[in-house]
């Protein structure tokens, strides 16, 4: 196990992580959408509400890559996956949404990121859970990087769906 210096150094490391944000892949997606609506259907289910005309980022927005430290990542996942009425212990919740992954992240010889040896260890993750999760922290991290760089006069902050159900969005479904 790597001594906590160097793990607080790889996590403040930066690198790049690619971008694929293409009209292919928003095809692909709304493919992938109408086979599961099909499907729940098929089974007398509802299908899912979703927001129609998926489109790409704009290139100009997102470029083929960003740089980001493992931190930048986890923070994200951390501040995400804290509910928003656990008062006083939120930090420390947010920082343990973080730290169950410091060493699931390192950077590649390609200069991308990419799983640690410790993040391809099954044993020490589930890899369903881990994969999952950490997509949310990469997407939450992209997101609002590009929404820094489309509104950069604004302040960009994620907001729990019990907050903004609270302020008044009606309850659907």
């Amino acid at each position: 196990m790597a001594e906590a210096a160097q793990v607080l150094k790889e996590l403040v490391q930066a690198w790049n992580v690619q971008i694929d944000s293409t009209s292919a892949l928003a095809g692909a997606v709304a493919d992938a959408a109408a086979k599961d609506d099909k499907e729940r259907r098929e089974d007398g289910r509802e299908p899912l509400r979703r927001k129609p005309g998926l489109r790409p980022l704009p290139a100009t927005e997102v470029g083929p890559s960003f740089r980001f430290t493992p931190w930048d990542v986890l923070h994200a996942l951390g501040r995400a996956a804290v509910l928003s009425r656990q008062g006083a212990g939120r930090g420390l919740a947010e920082h343990w949404g973080c730290l169950k992954y410091c060493q699931a992240l390192d950077g590649s010889p390609g200069r991308y990121m990419a799983l640690s040896v410790e993040g391809l260890n099954p044993r020490r993750q589930y890899k369903t859970v881990q994969s999952g999760e950490l997509g949310i922290g990469f997407a939450l991290a992209v997101a609002e990087r590009a929404l820094k760089k489309r509104y950069p006069e604004h302040l960009i902050s994620v907001v729990d769906a019990d907050i903004a159900l609270q302020a008044g969005w009606a309850f659907g479904g």
